[in-house]
């Protein structure tokens, strides 16, 4: 998975520079994710500003993140979604647990 990783504000910023988060491409997303979080990152913000499909396996590593911030007093945020991820978003709800946020 093309990924990039910057700091703006005490936030790690993860660009998934990808189409589609799959149960391939979902698994390099969670070793990621885990590296971040290992290195005491709490805030993150997930700009999937190239994706145009996540499936239900990338949602699910999604999920399974968010809960694991949250345990740590973590929060996890999303960057503006395009019009295909936020549908998706708001039909799962997850819009109510995970913050949009203007980078």
């Amino acid at each position: 998975m093309l990924t990039s990783v910057k700091k703006a504000g005490g936030r790690i910023i993860l660009r998934i520079n990808e189409n589609i988060i799959d149960m391939k491409s979902g698994e390099e997303f969670k070793e990621t994710l885990t590296s971040l979080y290992n290195q005491g990152e709490r805030e993150i913000v997930l700009d999937f500003g190239s994706v145009s499909l996540i499936s239900s396996h990338g949602i699910g590593k999604i999920l399974m993140f968010y809960k694991r911030l949250k345990e740590a007093g973590g929060q996890m945020y999303v960057a503006p979604l395009n019009p295909n991820i936020k549908e998706i978003f708001e039909a799962l709800m997850l819009d109510r647990l995970i913050p949009e946020i203007k980078l």
